[in-house]
């Protein structure tokens, strides 16, 4: 029970650093994690306007079949 505790009193203080420190572990400056995180939010931009796109195309495809 006791090296449970410890464990989990050390997990937190790991998921409270942020992303650059790990890239800093592997030899790499904040600007590579920086990069990845910017990459990753213009993938989900991307995503999310062609959801939307397409969305917008059924509903229209939907009021042009009822009329």
């Amino acid at each position: 029970m006791k090296k449970l505790a410890a464990l989990l009193a050390a997990v937190p203080a790991t998921a409270l650093a942020h992303p650059g420190h790990y890239a800093e572990t592997a030899g790499h400056t904040h600007w590579l994690a920086l990069g990845a995180m910017g990459l990753a939010g213009l993938v989900t931009a991307v995503a999310v306007v062609r959801r939307a796109r397409s969305i917008r195309r059924a509903r229209k495809d939907v009021r042009a079949e009822t009329r």
